[in-house]
């Protein structure tokens, strides 16, 4: 079998641009060419492949920098994020998660309703990046969260020993969750992903009928609230026309499974869970103050130290990489 080329940002933006005719904005970066390849690992010896992206990993010395995808935003952040992570010491991976477009979903057997309500679903991805961080050689790992790639977060940092430290980054902790969700029209439809079994099918064929529709502006929908996260939306039109073409691949079963363990009430979120794990939760201050009084309490709670942002929503992270370089290396723990 001929073995596939890597995949760019600005080949899947071209094929976005083709296939919505859309052409908002600027071009997918004002870099002559996009450094932001894929490849797939396989870790281990079973079939299952992940896609990775490895900026700078020819640098010496770059601490990795570990991003997981959330499930409206598939993509890598910019590239001039990774550039100015790579000027100060970092070297960005990040995975696309199994599902999440670009490769198969875990195994049927593990996306039935009582394994993703139990947790043997995200035990199972846990263990599978567990081993691509093995297979890459991954050490003194800083792990970062966005959005609903959190929930897996909170599990990989007790489990991997390789992650020194995590940035929980826009996380949702058990807060009143249903209520946190923007834009406003997604409510009644996370309602029904996660009340019926029909319903979070109907739910996923009218997130792409909405995607499908206009890319742009369901993610201004969904920022809505932070103009930073709109500035970074704006600055970056290509990434998001790309990974609309993912999200629209996303089945209901990995829809489900990722909203599910965002939207509702977490059991693994248990008192003083982080007291002894080296981690923040960083919170932009473009939201509710009542999103932020729960954000602050839960972290209490969980025994987690807060971070307020100055600028940035659901994209915190992204809009202020000077800010987040600051962060980590303010609380990061020396290497042994």
């Amino acid at each position: 079998m001929k073995r596939a080329e890597p995949i760019t940002a600005s080949l899947v933006y071209g094929q976005a641009v083709q296939q919505t005719g859309l052409t908002h904005g600027n071009s997918p970066s004002r870099w002559p060419s996009d450094p932001r390849c894929f490849k797939r690992i396989r870790p281990g010896s079973g079939a299952i492949e992940v896609e990775v992206m490895d900026y700078a990993k020819e640098a010496q010395n770059l601490r990795p920098l570990l991003i997981l995808s959330p499930i409206d935003f598939p993509f890598p952040p910019s590239i001039d994020f990774c550039e100015t992570m790579k000027q100060n010491g970092y070297r960005v991976v990040y995975i696309r998660r199994l599902g999440f477009g670009g490769t198969p979903e875990l195994p049927r057997e593990l996306l039935t309703a009582a394994n993703i309500k139990n947790g043997a679903a995200m035990m199972a991805e846990v263990a599978v990046i567990m081993r691509v961080i093995a297979t890459m050689n991954l050490e003194n790992v800083v792990l970062l969260g966005i959005s609903s790639a959190n929930s897996i977060c909170y599990r990989l940092c007790q489990t991997c020993p390789e992650i020194s430290f995590t940035v929980f980054s826009h996380p949702i902790f058990n807060q009143d969750n249903f209520r946190t969700v923007r834009p406003s029209w997604i409510q009644p439809l996370a309602r029904q992903i996660i009340l019926t079994k029909q319903g979070f099918r109907l739910a996923a064929r009218g997130l792409r009928f909405k995607i499908k529709r206009n890319p742009i502006a369901f993610y201004d929908e969904f920022y809505s609230k932070s103009s930073a996260d709109l500035k970074y939306r704006q600055d970056n039109n290509g990434d998001f026309l790309s990974a609309s073409q993912f999200v629209v691949q996303i089945t209901a079963e990995t829809l489900f499974y990722e909203v599910f363990h965002t939207l509702t009430e977490d059991s693994f979120l248990r008192d003083r869970l982080f007291l002894n794990i080296p981690s923040v939760a960083l919170i932009g201050s473009e939201t509710t103050p009542e999103w932020i009084e729960n954000a602050i309490s839960e972290a209490d709670r969980l025994g987690v130290s807060i971070v307020n942002a100055p600028v940035g929503g659901i994209l915190t992270a992204y809009t202020s990489p000077d800010q987040l370089i600051r962060v980590i290396n303010s609380h990061l723990p020396e290497t042994k």
